[in-house]
């Protein structure tokens, strides 16, 4: 009996541990049920399977409300006080880059997204200037309520896998005091990539794409592309990872920040034909308005580079893996 009552005590406190980590009540106990944990990789599966099986909107709501409105100074010290050290960091970089008229700006769209979509605005800002921030909140503010919500639970589970971190610095040697939210690069891949870049002097987007419009014959200028990434454990939150236009090649080339390495895991790009039509075609409209195609990055292949082009026609398209 007292082995079960000190188990439950155990659990208790790590169960208010990582209420710090997420204001989630489901979400900590779920992970804490699941515990203990002896490994990065459990915590991390543990913390997302919870969050994107378990919990329902509700719960997700219930975390978002633990956040300070980015720029709201008063919040910032209100509800970081219980937090303060898991927190700290996750807006120095855009508080400290921030003016008075950034400020107000950030608390006047702050107030108009809470308006319109009914919680506050969630976004992974370590690192993050004022200006990209507001930026952010400025390209988010027109989508549904629906989009935002996914696009929240997205941003807070960066900030939860960050705050996870901090919370046991000894499953995460290499990440205390870094930013998190992405499957982070191994030291020695890092030590890699700056020596590839000092000797070669080059380094690209790993994910790369054209578009040739197979109807004419000739490359597809001016077609927006969209790069996610499917959260791991998730079916459906899809991460945006990068955006750009083709050229007057057709090519796309600006996806992601040159690097030779790439994060493993599913990704979707997006073409937006529909806006090609419109815009390049004379307005004649084809059967899709867009495409889209989903492929997988294995483990043993985040060094490599992947191409992924759209041959394009009004009533079908294709695609292949380039180099």
């Amino acid at each position: 009996a007292r082995e079960r009552e000190r188990e439950r005590e155990l659990e208790g406190a790590m169960e208010a541990s990582l209420f710090n980590c997420c204001g989630s009540s489901k979400w900590s106990k779920g992970v804490a049920a699941l515990g203990p944990f002896d490994d990065r990789a459990k915590l991390l599966e543990a913390a997302r399977k919870v969050w994107w099986n378990d919990c329902n909107v509700t719960d997700w709501l219930e975390a978002f409300t633990a956040h300070p409105r980015i720029g709201d100074v008063s919040q910032l010290k209100e509800k970081f006080q219980a937090t303060e050290e898991l927190c700290s960091n996750e807006q120095s970089a855009a508080m400290a880059s921030s003016t008075e008229a950034t400020l107000q700006e950030l608390k006047q769209w702050n107030d108009a997204y809470f308006d319109k979509h009914g919680f506050i605005f969630i976004i992974f800002a370590t690192g993050k200037k004022a200006e990209e921030v507001l930026r952010a909140l400025k390209q988010r503010h027109p989508n549904t309520a629906s989009q935002e919500l996914k696009y929240a639970a997205i941003e807070q589970m960066k900030i939860t896998e960050l705050r996870l971190a901090k919370l046991f610095p000894n499953l995460f040697p290499q990440d205390q005091g870094e930013s998190s939210g992405e499957e982070r690069k191994p030291g020695w891949v890092e030590r890699t990539v700056k020596i590839a870049a000092h000797v070669t002097g080059v380094l690209r987007s790993p994910i790369t794409s054209h578009v040739l419009d197979i109807s004419s014959g000739r490359p597809a200028a001016g077609v927006p592309i969209r790069l996610e990434r499917l959260m791991q454990c998730s079916e459906d939150a899809w991460d945006l990872v990068g955006e750009d236009v083709t050229n007057d090649d057709g090519r796309s080339g600006k996806l992601m920040e040159p690097s030779s390495f790439v994060a493993s895991g599913v990704y979707r790009i997006s073409f937006d034909t529909r806006e090609y039509e419109t815009t390049m075609c004379g307005g004649k409209l084809g059967f899709y308005p867009n495409a889209s195609i989903v492929f997988e990055i294995l483990d043993s292949q985040t060094h490599q580079h992947f191409h992924v082009p759209l041959l394009y026609s009004p009533f079908g398209y294709s695609t292949y893996r380039g180099s």
